[in-house]
């Protein structure tokens, strides 16, 4: 299926086999149609549906497909080509069948309308639940004691008890049932869960008995209460007739026996189905319903007496795409006819006749610009190749997606990329982005609450709508800190110590303060004062909407407005590349926050925005839906195997076939073993039962690799006339098992090469090489060009008179001038000096080019640690003699301003900061002189140009032989013993005193590092004796001197040593392979 829309088809041809079938439904009888991919079963399956629509009352009749993209894509096709009203959605996926056949119940009943429970809303009442079990409230559980109250309160507890609930309502089990297959099956965990599902049920049940708010369906149960509805009243839609189910090896146990319900109301039901394609078994689905429906009727559970019918030709592809789809699938275990397995067979006139149902659509892409009518497919191909690494398969995917559509005129819709699953998703969908390919926006996978954009906003809606509307310091630095505030840990570093200079004990306290108050933001400077002031106006919108009595949306919408970021957001996203997707998302998720908002304001008349915060909290799932979601069209579809089942593009590349990631083998059960549960429910339709845990775990990891294997299938059965697999070969990762038939026996697969990008840069780049007179660098004089290099050169003059930036020289590394040869500082100038900061002088000594580079904005963002080691530093300023007690109280205080995610990695993060807050509390001890802390400086040498060396001290300490400066150190390298008496660092600082820095009196006394973030139990000092006592006294000017001369030249050398493995500026350094430039060799020395 693929993604737009085109004028109703008519006069559609079905070959023969397709006929018969079409005949067989419409003559009566219940019937199951078999056939490979691309055989056309959708397409026969629209057929039929429509043709007894045309012939009786549409209303009557009813089309499920497994999701809801299909139903969307489906639907419009059949609403387009039958041209007439009806009063009922004819095309559906069975849970929203089965709300429908709930409503209606209630309404013939006279009962309010059911609501359906979302995910967020049902694991809601779950946590509710399990919080009242634990605290001796509702009924007894009793869980397994394996399963701790501490495992209880997890989400990922919740997560599985979910699943386990979701498996039982698919077979038909309430919290009795569930609670007797328990003791049956040696499970207490099922025990226990049985009656946490019978609790569960009466709470829901309970919005029955309001006069105006319905019973609560979730998604689990949905279609099971549909049966029961059915069973005790009929059909409550008036005599259906008429239903058809596409896709149907990914039926679940509960539409089996919905299907089964409905055919006891006298319905006839068609099912359209291909076991080897099922992509939904880890959500339950059962391939083996497909021959269960071929039983008779009342020997089981979706057991309809059907008709089996099977259609062999293949009308998607053909050749050698088919003969591989074919022979991919031979492993699996036979289901319903094996006879449907026999090899491969063509259509015998045009390639399109009765290909799936959207092909309908396919003519539409034409109206791309440049797209071809038609790309020829006679035949198909399947291509494989190997890369060297992820970053190589990810830029050969996209040079090959743009020889696609530039170079044979696929359109962009046309194409499509197949992973396995999510987590290949994302890596995937950054690096197409990167190389500026148009891609679908994908549908969030988190809970509306945790999405980037929407959490400050939530802060705000709760700060604003307080009884005393008051911010503290932790929020205030979470809005700022946030996606819509922007200001990462340095420069709230540098905010804190401005607020601190103008004489606030508490920083954060009076931060809270200037962001209520948006006059107290007037003396900051408007680098530091932009994204404070725009949190203050944020704030102060919503405290005047909620004050003139609007209701929670209006409130959220004037917040929104006074930031006016939709432009800004719209453009990024519209921009492609890095921050596209981020982009996409934040304003996804902005449109889902007042969706919510209107829903809950909606569902709950008079609830505040407490009620909906508090709703909102709640929730740990996505929110879900069963409403129609919209097709997109020119852009690129990435997919995972699963969500792409159903759909068929021109050209598919299935990407990442990894050994150990597909396959991926690993045994799909939990502690409160879901999966076995489903096993049991579904070996009533299996070919095997297991009789002993070791049989169960035999058959349960076959299961797994059938599963593996026909996600597979179904990936590779997408294409139409093209299959391109790419997978990685390095010393970590080698390609899957399932490509051996492709692989060359006995040998190692060969690398592929991939080719500079076909977009303009690569152009451009091929084009410079091309240019290139033999023996000399791009753009040089010497040499005499050759035919293909003047054609070249005139090539990139037009791209650069066509605004190609890339084509234009002034632009090339290598070939641009020096923009100035002058010294950084000119000898001479009024007032001319050279700024000096101590600790960048090690930096600045060991490699001049890399103290440059950092300097003018090299310098990579703050990694984790580096910002746990700024906030040591502030409580440590903050608390300068504070016990270990007050410091541990403080980081606990302080340590959400790290915004770090709830990880293992941030948990030892903040158990390293626990101990330096130990090993700190320890050093003031056993120092107990009078200190001043984050001490400023700014002394001037007298040199030509004048030398300022300026900084801050951490500590001052007041020693009886003199001031003593010590500098904490949160890292765990230790500088030796032997460099700490000419440690440039500690020299400048001694220096700066001797030269009248805080106006002491005296020479300073000595200096130490102080080491809080070593690996020893206690604080490691490195003292520095005075620069009087030393060997040479006045070494330290000297070097600071020296430092001066080099930080004022024009030229910075580069010097290879010990720290260019971790040189943040590596790329930009020209004696590294990485940073290399062309046409002009680099200054280098060897340090």
């Amino acid at each position: 299926m693929t993604t737009q829309l085109v004028p109703p088809r008519s006069g559609l041809r079905l070959d023969a086999a397709q006929q018969e079938v079409h005949d067989a439904v419409l003559a009566g009888g219940n019937h199951v149609v078999l056939g490979p991919p691309g055989s056309g079963k959708t397409t026969t399956a629209v057929e039929v549906f429509l043709d007894w629509c045309r012939a009786n009352d549409p209303d009557r009749a009813v089309l499920l497909v497994p999701s809801r993209r299909a139903a969307a894509l489906i639907g419009e096709e059949v609403s387009a080509r039958l041209g007439r009203t009806t009063s009922r959605t004819l095309v559906r996926t069975p849970a929203s069948l089965a709300f429908t056949i709930l409503r209606l119940a209630a309404q013939r009943a006279g009962r309010p309308a059911p609501t359906l429970l979302t995910g967020p809303d049902q694991d809601q009442i779950l946590g509710d639940l399990i919080e009242g079990h634990l605290s001796g409230e509702g009924a007894r559980v009793g869980w397994p004691d394996a399963i701790t109250p501490q495992m209880q309160r997890l989400r990922a507890f919740r997560d599985e008890l979910r699943d386990l609930l979701m498996r039982a309502a698919e077979a038909g089990l309430d919290g009795p049932s569930l609670e007797e297959w328990g003791h049956r099956h040696d499970r207490p965990e099922w025990v226990a869960a049985g009656r946490v599902l019978a609790e569960y049920t009466d709470v829901t049940v309970l919005g029955e008995l309001t006069p105006d708010r319905g019973a609560r369906y979730d998604a689990s149960t949905i279609l099971d209460q549909a049966v029961q509805v059915l069973a005790r009243a009929g059909d409550p839609l008036g005599d259906l007739e008429f239903v058809v189910h596409d896709d149907y090896q990914d039926a679940t146990l509960a539409t089996a026996r919905l299907l089964g319900e409905l055919d006891g109301t006298g319905a006839r039901v068609a099912a359209f189905a291909e076991p080897d394609v099922a992509v939904q078994s880890f959500r339950g689905a059962v391939p083996a319903l497909v021959h269960t429906a071929t039983r008779p009727v009342g020997s089981g559970e979706g057991a309809l007496g059907a008709r089996t019918h099977l259609l062999a030709t293949r009308h998607r592809h053909g050749g050698e795409l088919a003969g591989f789809v074919h022979r991919l699938s031979l492993p699996l275990p036979p289901i319903a006819v094996p006879a449907r397995r026999r090899p491969p067979v063509g259509p015998p006139g045009d390639a399109g006749d009765g290909a799936d149902a959207a092909d309908a659509v396919d003519a539409a892409d034409g109206a791309e610009a440049g797209a071809t009518a038609g790309v020829e497919r006679a035949g198909g191909a399947v291509e494989l190749r190997v890369l060297g690494s992820p970053a190589q398969e990810h830029a050969y995917i996209a040079r090959r997606l743009r020889e696609a559509h530039l170079l044979e005129g696929v359109p962009w819709s046309r194409l499509a990329v197949i992973v396995r699953g999510h987590q290949q998703l994302v890596p995937v969908r950054r690096q197409l982005r990167l190389a500026g390919i148009p891609l679908q926006t994908q549908a969030p996978d988190r809970p509306l609450r945790e999405e980037a954009a929407v959490l400050p906003f939530l802060l705000a809606l709760e700060v604003v709508t307080r009884e005393e509307p008051s911010l503290t310091g932790p929020e205030a630095i979470g809005l700022l800190t946030s996606v819509i505030g922007g200001v990462d840990p340095v420069g709230l570093r540098r905010l804190r110590r401005e607020l601190r200079a103008a004489g606030a004990a508490d920083s954060a306290d009076l931060l809270a303060a200037a962001l209520a108050d948006p006059d107290l933001l007037a003396g900051l400077p408007p680098t530091v004062r932009a994204a404070p002031a725009a949190m203050a106006a944020m704030l102060a919108a919503g405290r005047a909407a909620h004050a003139g009595g609007l209701g929670t949306e209006m409130v959220l919408w004037r917040m929104w407005q006074a930031l006016d970021l939709a432009d800004t957001w719209q453009e990024r996203a519209l921009a492609g590349g890095a921050g596209a997707d981020r982009a996409d998302a934040d304003l996804d998720a902005m449109v889902a926050l007042f969706t919510a908002a209107e829903q809950f304001t909606d569902r709950t008349a008079g609830a505040g925005p407490s009620a909906f915060l508090h709703h909102l909290a709640g929730q740990d799932f996505p929110a879900d839906t069963l409403a129609a979601r919209a097709t997109q069209g020119r852009t690129v579809a990435v997919h995972t195997a699963a969500s792409a089942a159903g759909g068929e593009w021109e050209v598919v590349i299935v990407a990442g076939v990894q050994d150990e990631v597909w396959p991926d083998l690993r045994i799909r059960d939990t502690v409160l073993g879901a999966a076995h549960l489903a096993d049991i429910a579904s070996q009533r339709h299996g070919p095997e039962t297991a009789t002993a845990d070791v049989d169960r775990w035999r058959l349960a990891r076959r299961q797994v690799r059938d599963d593996e294997l026909r996600t597979f299938v179904s990936a590779c059965s997408r294409a139409r006339s093209r299959l391109l697999l790419t997978c990685v070969l390095d010393t970590d990762t080698r390609p899957s098992g399932f490509l051996d038939a492709l692989l060359p026996a006995g040998d190692a697969p060969p690398i592929t090469r991939v080719e500079p990008p076909l977009d303009l840069r690569g152009l451009v780049g091929r084009l410079r090489a091309a240019a290139r007179p033999a023996g000399g660098a791009v753009g040089a004089p010497t040499g005499v060009p050759s035919a293909r290099a003047r054609a070249a050169g005139g090539l990139l003059r037009d791209l650069a008179r066509a605004q190609v930036r890339e084509a234009d020289p002034s632009r090339w590394p290598g070939l641009v001038p020096w923009s100035s040869d002058l010294p950084l500082v000119v000898t001479g100038e009024p007032d001319a000096h050279v700024t000096v900061s101590p600790s960048a002088i090690e930096t600045a000594v060991t490699c001049p080019l890399r103290w440059f580079l950092t300097a003018a904005g090299g310098q990579a963002r703050s990694s984790n640690a580096q910002n746990v080691g700024d906030l040591v530093h502030d409580i440590a300023a903050d608390l300068p003699r504070a016990a270990e007690s007050e410091l541990l109280a403080e980081l606990e205080r302080r340590w959400p301003e790290l915004g770090l995610p709830e990880t293992a990695l941030a948990r030892r993060e903040r158990a390293r900061a626990e101990v330096m807050m130990h090993k700190l509390a320890g050093y003031v001890a056993s120092h107990g002189y009078e200190v001043e802390t984050e001490r400023a400086f700014e002394v001037r040498l007298p040199t030509e140009p004048a030398t300022v060396l300026r900084g801050r001290v951490d500590r001052i300490e007041h020693r009886a032989d003199g001031p003593h400066i010590v500098d904490l150190k949160t890292g765990k390298v230790v500088v030796p013993a032997d460099e700490v008496p000419h440690h440039p660092q500690l020299g400048a600082y001694q220096l700066a005193v001797d030269a009248g820095a805080f106006d002491a009196d005296r020479p300073a006394a000595g200096a130490s590092l102080v080491y809080v973030g070593s690996t020893h139990k206690s604080a490691s000092v490195r003292e520095q004796g005075p620069l009087a006592d030393a060997v040479d006294p006045g070494w330290a000017r000297e070097m600071v001197e020296g430092v001066a001369e080099t930080m004022a030249g024009g030229e910075f050398t580069a010097r290879v040593n010990d720290t260019c493995r971790s040189c943040p500026v590596r790329r930009s350094c020209p004696v590294q392979d990485a940073g290399a430039r062309l046409g002009r060799p680099g200054t280098t020395e060897e340090a």
